[in-house]
Protein backbone atom coordinates (compact mmCIF):
# COMPACT_ATOMS: atom_id res chain seq x y z
CA UNK A 1 0.00 0.00 0.00
CA UNK A 2 1.47 3.34 -1.18
CA UNK A 3 1.51 5.90 1.94
CA UNK A 4 0.41 9.76 0.10
CA UNK A 5 2.51 12.35 0.85
CA UNK A 6 0.31 14.65 2.41
CA UNK A 7 2.56 17.73 2.15
CA UNK A 8 2.48 17.57 -1.83
CA UNK A 9 -1.49 16.26 -1.47
CA UNK A 10 -1.99 19.72 1.04
CA UNK A 11 0.11 22.04 -1.71
CA UNK A 12 -2.30 20.42 -4.42
CA UNK A 13 -5.50 21.21 -2.99
CA UNK A 14 -4.33 24.79 -1.92
CA UNK A 15 -2.94 25.48 -5.33
CA UNK A 16 -6.82 24.36 -6.82
CA UNK A 17 -8.54 26.30 -4.67
CA UNK A 18 -6.43 29.24 -5.11
CA UNK A 19 -7.20 28.83 -8.82
CA UNK A 20 -10.46 28.29 -8.31
CA UNK A 21 -11.18 31.47 -6.20
CA UNK A 22 -9.21 33.23 -8.73
CA UNK A 23 -11.43 32.17 -11.81
CA UNK A 24 -14.62 32.80 -9.42
CA UNK A 25 -13.05 36.49 -8.67
CA UNK A 26 -12.66 37.54 -12.77
CA UNK A 27 -15.77 36.20 -13.38
CA UNK A 28 -17.54 38.35 -10.86
CA UNK A 29 -15.37 41.08 -11.76
CA UNK A 30 -16.23 40.99 -15.15
CA UNK A 31 -19.87 40.50 -14.40
CA UNK A 32 -20.02 43.28 -12.18
CA UNK A 33 -17.90 45.82 -14.05
CA UNK A 34 -20.50 48.57 -15.35
CA UNK A 35 -20.43 48.76 -19.08
CA UNK A 36 -20.07 52.17 -20.65
CA UNK A 37 -22.00 53.33 -22.33
CA UNK A 38 -25.32 51.28 -21.04
CA UNK A 39 -28.02 53.40 -23.47
CA UNK A 40 -27.75 56.08 -25.78
CA UNK A 41 -25.58 59.11 -25.30
CA UNK A 42 -26.75 62.50 -25.32
CA UNK A 43 -24.88 65.56 -26.62
CA UNK A 44 -26.05 68.78 -25.89
CA UNK A 45 -25.57 71.42 -28.40
CA UNK A 46 -26.69 75.21 -27.32
CA UNK A 47 -27.99 76.30 -30.53
CA UNK A 48 -31.09 75.52 -32.59
CA UNK A 49 -30.57 72.55 -35.50
CA UNK A 50 -28.95 73.99 -39.21
CA UNK A 51 -25.84 76.22 -37.58
CA UNK A 52 -22.40 75.64 -37.52
CA UNK A 53 -22.23 74.41 -33.95
CA UNK A 54 -25.21 71.81 -34.45
CA UNK A 55 -23.59 70.93 -38.26
CA UNK A 56 -19.74 70.18 -36.56
CA UNK A 57 -21.57 68.25 -33.52
CA UNK A 58 -23.38 65.89 -36.03
CA UNK A 59 -20.31 65.47 -37.95
CA UNK A 60 -18.86 63.61 -34.67
CA UNK A 61 -22.26 61.36 -33.78
CA UNK A 62 -22.01 58.66 -36.25
CA UNK A 63 -18.42 58.03 -35.50
CA UNK A 64 -18.57 58.02 -31.77
CA UNK A 65 -21.77 55.89 -32.11
CA UNK A 66 -19.99 53.02 -33.86
CA UNK A 67 -17.08 53.44 -31.32
CA UNK A 68 -19.71 53.15 -28.35
CA UNK A 69 -21.92 50.34 -29.74
CA UNK A 70 -24.55 53.15 -28.76
CA UNK A 71 -27.19 55.81 -30.57
CA UNK A 72 -25.45 58.84 -30.14
CA UNK A 73 -27.94 61.73 -30.15
CA UNK A 74 -28.07 65.66 -30.63
CA UNK A 75 -30.18 67.38 -28.18
CA UNK A 76 -30.45 71.18 -29.60
CA UNK A 77 -31.58 72.98 -26.02
CA UNK A 78 -31.38 76.76 -28.03
CA UNK A 79 -31.57 79.90 -25.92
CA UNK A 80 -29.31 82.93 -24.40
CA UNK A 81 -26.49 82.58 -26.82
CA UNK A 82 -25.96 78.46 -25.95
CA UNK A 83 -26.15 79.14 -21.92
CA UNK A 84 -29.22 77.24 -21.44
CA UNK A 85 -27.53 74.13 -22.91
CA UNK A 86 -24.79 74.47 -21.18
CA UNK A 87 -26.40 74.56 -18.01
CA UNK A 88 -28.68 71.62 -18.62
CA UNK A 89 -25.03 69.45 -18.71
CA UNK A 90 -23.60 71.36 -15.72
CA UNK A 91 -26.37 69.88 -13.56
CA UNK A 92 -26.18 66.48 -15.16
CA UNK A 93 -24.66 62.86 -13.69
CA UNK A 94 -21.49 62.76 -14.19
CA UNK A 95 -22.01 59.41 -16.04
CA UNK A 96 -20.88 60.27 -19.24
CA UNK A 97 -24.38 59.75 -20.37
CA UNK A 98 -25.03 63.80 -21.20
CA UNK A 99 -21.69 65.41 -22.93
CA UNK A 100 -21.75 69.39 -24.37
CA UNK A 101 -20.38 70.60 -27.39
CA UNK A 102 -20.10 73.52 -27.72
CA UNK A 103 -17.94 76.62 -29.46
CA UNK A 104 -16.05 79.25 -27.05
CA UNK A 105 -19.21 81.40 -26.42
CA UNK A 106 -18.98 79.41 -23.30
CA UNK A 107 -16.21 80.89 -22.45
CA UNK A 108 -17.17 84.58 -23.70
CA UNK A 109 -20.30 84.11 -21.94
CA UNK A 110 -18.68 83.96 -18.70
CA UNK A 111 -18.02 87.86 -19.02
CA UNK A 112 -21.49 88.70 -20.59
CA UNK A 113 -24.20 86.68 -17.72
CA UNK A 114 -24.85 86.06 -14.51
CA UNK A 115 -24.39 82.57 -14.73
CA UNK A 116 -26.02 79.88 -13.10
CA UNK A 117 -22.99 77.35 -13.47
CA UNK A 118 -19.35 78.17 -12.93
CA UNK A 119 -17.57 77.69 -16.34
CA UNK A 120 -14.07 76.65 -14.56
CA UNK A 121 -15.25 74.20 -11.77
CA UNK A 122 -18.36 72.25 -13.59
CA UNK A 123 -17.05 71.17 -15.99
CA UNK A 124 -14.70 68.12 -17.24
CA UNK A 125 -13.15 69.43 -20.11
CA UNK A 126 -13.02 66.32 -22.96
CA UNK A 127 -11.48 67.52 -26.35
CA UNK A 128 -11.06 70.30 -28.43
CA UNK A 129 -11.53 69.30 -32.10
CA UNK A 130 -11.76 72.41 -34.63
CA UNK A 131 -11.16 75.92 -35.08
CA UNK A 132 -12.68 78.54 -37.48
CA UNK A 133 -10.76 81.82 -37.55
CA UNK A 134 -12.21 85.07 -37.53
CA UNK A 135 -12.12 87.26 -40.47
CA UNK A 136 -12.48 91.22 -41.31
CA UNK A 137 -14.56 91.64 -44.61
CA UNK A 138 -15.32 94.37 -46.52
CA UNK A 139 -18.37 95.39 -48.98
CA UNK A 140 -17.69 94.65 -52.90
CA UNK A 141 -17.52 98.01 -53.37
CA UNK A 142 -15.45 99.63 -50.19
CA UNK A 143 -12.41 101.38 -51.94
CA UNK A 144 -10.53 99.62 -49.23
CA UNK A 145 -7.44 97.17 -50.57
CA UNK A 146 -5.29 96.99 -47.35
CA UNK A 147 -5.54 96.97 -44.27
CA UNK A 148 -3.49 100.61 -44.27
CA UNK A 149 -5.98 101.88 -46.26
CA UNK A 150 -8.64 100.94 -43.60
CA UNK A 151 -6.61 102.31 -40.82
CA UNK A 152 -5.86 105.61 -42.45
CA UNK A 153 -9.48 106.14 -43.18
CA UNK A 154 -10.94 105.31 -39.85
CA UNK A 155 -8.45 107.73 -38.21
CA UNK A 156 -9.53 110.46 -40.66
CA UNK A 157 -13.35 110.32 -39.21
CA UNK A 158 -13.45 108.37 -35.99
CA UNK A 159 -16.24 106.79 -34.74
CA UNK A 160 -17.99 107.42 -38.35
CA UNK A 161 -16.93 103.57 -39.92
CA UNK A 162 -19.37 101.10 -38.84
CA UNK A 163 -18.53 97.40 -38.42
CA UNK A 164 -21.26 94.56 -39.27
CA UNK A 165 -21.91 91.30 -36.52
CA UNK A 166 -24.45 89.06 -36.12
CA UNK A 167 -25.25 90.49 -32.82
CA UNK A 168 -23.83 91.57 -29.78
CA UNK A 169 -21.17 89.75 -27.72
CA UNK A 170 -20.69 87.06 -30.46
CA UNK A 171 -17.46 85.99 -32.08
CA UNK A 172 -17.51 88.96 -34.66
CA UNK A 173 -18.40 91.15 -31.59
CA UNK A 174 -14.92 90.65 -29.73
CA UNK A 175 -13.13 90.74 -33.01
CA UNK A 176 -13.77 94.10 -33.56
CA UNK A 177 -13.19 95.17 -30.63
CA UNK A 178 -10.05 93.86 -29.87
CA UNK A 179 -8.85 94.63 -33.44
CA UNK A 180 -10.07 98.49 -33.34
CA UNK A 181 -7.32 98.95 -29.92
CA UNK A 182 -4.76 96.93 -31.52
CA UNK A 183 -4.65 99.37 -34.81
CA UNK A 184 -5.63 102.27 -32.57
CA UNK A 185 -8.68 103.36 -34.27
CA UNK A 186 -12.48 104.20 -33.63
CA UNK A 187 -14.91 102.35 -35.47
CA UNK A 188 -18.42 101.72 -34.19
CA UNK A 189 -19.88 97.97 -33.70
CA UNK A 190 -23.69 97.11 -35.81
CA UNK A 191 -25.00 94.39 -34.56
CA UNK A 192 -27.81 92.45 -36.57
CA UNK A 193 -29.42 89.38 -36.07
CA UNK A 194 -27.74 86.72 -38.24
CA UNK A 195 -25.72 86.83 -41.30
CA UNK A 196 -28.59 87.59 -43.76
CA UNK A 197 -29.46 91.49 -42.37
CA UNK A 198 -25.86 92.11 -42.05
CA UNK A 199 -24.89 91.17 -45.34
CA UNK A 200 -27.76 93.01 -46.55
CA UNK A 201 -26.75 96.38 -45.03
CA UNK A 202 -22.84 95.96 -46.28
CA UNK A 203 -23.80 94.55 -49.60
CA UNK A 204 -26.28 98.40 -49.70
CA UNK A 205 -22.52 100.38 -49.04
CA UNK A 206 -24.29 100.97 -45.61
CA UNK A 207 -21.98 99.47 -43.35
CA UNK A 208 -18.14 98.66 -45.07
CA UNK A 209 -17.10 96.11 -42.68
CA UNK A 210 -18.43 92.86 -41.69
CA UNK A 211 -16.50 90.82 -38.88
CA UNK A 212 -17.23 87.43 -39.27
CA UNK A 213 -15.18 83.90 -39.23
CA UNK A 214 -14.44 82.02 -42.22
CA UNK A 215 -17.46 79.56 -42.04
CA UNK A 216 -20.09 82.62 -41.63
CA UNK A 217 -17.95 84.82 -44.52
CA UNK A 218 -16.55 82.07 -47.38
CA UNK A 219 -20.09 81.90 -48.53
CA UNK A 220 -21.03 85.14 -49.37
CA UNK A 221 -17.25 85.81 -50.27
CA UNK A 222 -17.62 83.12 -52.98
CA UNK A 223 -20.74 84.65 -54.23
CA UNK A 224 -18.92 88.04 -55.03
CA UNK A 225 -20.65 89.60 -52.08
CA UNK A 226 -17.42 90.88 -49.54
CA UNK A 227 -14.00 90.44 -49.74
CA UNK A 228 -11.23 89.62 -47.05
CA UNK A 229 -9.17 92.38 -46.29
CA UNK A 230 -7.29 90.27 -42.99
CA UNK A 231 -7.43 87.34 -41.33
CA UNK A 232 -6.84 87.00 -37.38
CA UNK A 233 -4.38 84.40 -36.02
CA UNK A 234 -0.77 83.61 -37.25
CA UNK A 235 -1.18 81.31 -40.45
CA UNK A 236 -3.51 82.13 -43.33
CA UNK A 237 -6.31 81.07 -44.20
CA UNK A 238 -6.36 78.17 -46.59
CA UNK A 239 -9.70 79.24 -48.70
CA UNK A 240 -8.56 82.92 -48.81
CA UNK A 241 -4.92 82.24 -48.79
CA UNK A 242 -3.62 85.61 -50.42
CA UNK A 243 -5.24 87.42 -47.59
CA UNK A 244 -2.50 88.06 -44.82
CA UNK A 245 -3.17 87.92 -41.52
CA UNK A 246 -2.96 90.27 -38.79
CA UNK A 247 0.86 88.52 -37.11
CA UNK A 248 2.40 89.24 -40.68
CA UNK A 249 1.22 92.81 -40.53
CA UNK A 250 2.75 93.06 -36.84
CA UNK A 251 0.03 93.05 -35.08
CA UNK A 252 -0.60 90.54 -31.72
CA UNK A 253 -4.38 90.39 -31.33
CA UNK A 254 -6.17 87.45 -30.24
CA UNK A 255 -8.12 85.39 -32.71
CA UNK A 256 -12.04 85.16 -31.38
CA UNK A 257 -12.41 83.00 -34.14
CA UNK A 258 -15.13 79.74 -33.37
CA UNK A 259 -13.23 76.58 -31.50
CA UNK A 260 -15.27 73.78 -30.75
CA UNK A 261 -14.63 71.00 -28.40
CA UNK A 262 -16.75 68.47 -25.96
CA UNK A 263 -17.36 68.73 -22.45
CA UNK A 264 -18.81 66.54 -19.57
CA UNK A 265 -19.66 66.92 -16.28
CA UNK A 266 -17.70 68.16 -13.30
CA UNK A 267 -16.90 64.82 -11.10
CA UNK A 268 -16.89 62.31 -14.50
CA UNK A 269 -14.49 60.26 -13.57
CA UNK A 270 -10.90 61.06 -15.25
CA UNK A 271 -10.44 57.56 -16.71
CA UNK A 272 -13.94 57.68 -18.82
CA UNK A 273 -12.64 61.60 -19.90
CA UNK A 274 -9.53 59.88 -20.65
CA UNK A 275 -11.59 57.18 -23.12
CA UNK A 276 -13.90 59.64 -24.25
CA UNK A 277 -11.04 61.68 -25.61
CA UNK A 278 -8.98 58.59 -26.90
CA UNK A 279 -12.08 57.84 -28.95
CA UNK A 280 -13.38 61.54 -29.66
CA UNK A 281 -9.71 61.99 -31.03
CA UNK A 282 -10.02 58.51 -33.25
CA UNK A 283 -13.16 59.96 -34.80
CA UNK A 284 -11.92 63.12 -35.56
CA UNK A 285 -8.90 61.98 -37.26
CA UNK A 286 -10.53 60.25 -39.60
CA UNK A 287 -10.15 61.22 -43.18
CA UNK A 288 -14.08 61.07 -43.78
CA UNK A 289 -14.15 63.90 -40.82
CA UNK A 290 -11.60 65.92 -42.19
CA UNK A 291 -13.09 66.25 -45.50
CA UNK A 292 -16.06 66.66 -43.93
CA UNK A 293 -15.48 69.29 -41.54
CA UNK A 294 -13.21 71.18 -44.77
CA UNK A 295 -16.49 71.90 -46.62
CA UNK A 296 -17.51 74.38 -43.69
CA UNK A 297 -13.82 75.94 -44.30
CA UNK A 298 -13.42 75.05 -40.99
CA UNK A 299 -9.97 73.33 -39.94
CA UNK A 300 -9.47 70.57 -37.31
CA UNK A 301 -7.08 71.04 -34.61
CA UNK A 302 -6.84 68.84 -31.48
CA UNK A 303 -6.42 69.52 -27.46
CA UNK A 304 -6.67 66.47 -25.19
CA UNK A 305 -8.50 67.54 -21.71
CA UNK A 306 -5.51 68.46 -20.21
CA UNK A 307 -4.48 70.80 -22.88
CA UNK A 308 -8.16 71.99 -23.31
CA UNK A 309 -9.07 72.76 -19.34
CA UNK A 310 -6.03 74.66 -19.42
CA UNK A 311 -6.98 77.00 -22.34
CA UNK A 312 -10.35 77.67 -21.39
CA UNK A 313 -8.78 78.15 -17.71
CA UNK A 314 -7.02 81.20 -19.95
CA UNK A 315 -9.40 82.20 -22.27
CA UNK A 316 -12.20 82.53 -19.29
CA UNK A 317 -10.17 85.41 -17.34
CA UNK A 318 -8.97 87.12 -20.75
CA UNK A 319 -12.34 87.72 -22.81
CA UNK A 320 -14.25 88.44 -19.89
CA UNK A 321 -11.58 91.53 -19.27
CA UNK A 322 -11.82 92.29 -22.99
CA UNK A 323 -15.83 92.24 -22.20
CA UNK A 324 -15.75 94.57 -19.20
CA UNK A 325 -12.93 97.45 -21.01
CA UNK A 326 -15.00 97.63 -24.34
CA UNK A 327 -18.06 97.47 -22.38
CA UNK A 328 -20.03 94.15 -24.18
CA UNK A 329 -23.07 93.49 -23.25
CA UNK A 330 -25.03 90.73 -24.73
CA UNK A 331 -28.63 90.68 -26.24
Amino acid sequence: MTIPNFKTLRLGLCGAFAALAFSFHAAFAQTAAPVWPERPVRIVVGFPPGGPTDFVARLIAPGLSATWKQQVIIDNRGGANGTIGTDFVAKAPPDGMTLLFSGNNIVMNTGLYRLPYDMLRDFAPIGMIAFSPNVLWVGPNEPYRTLADLVAAARAKPGEMGYATTGNGGNGHFGGETLKRALGIDITHVPYRGTAPALQDVLAGRVPLFMQTIVGGIGPYRNGQIRPLVAFGRERVPEIPDTPTLAELGFDVPDSGTWYGVLAPAATPAALVARMARDLQAVTSTAEFREKLATQATRPEWLGPADFAARIRHEVPAWAEVARIANIKAD
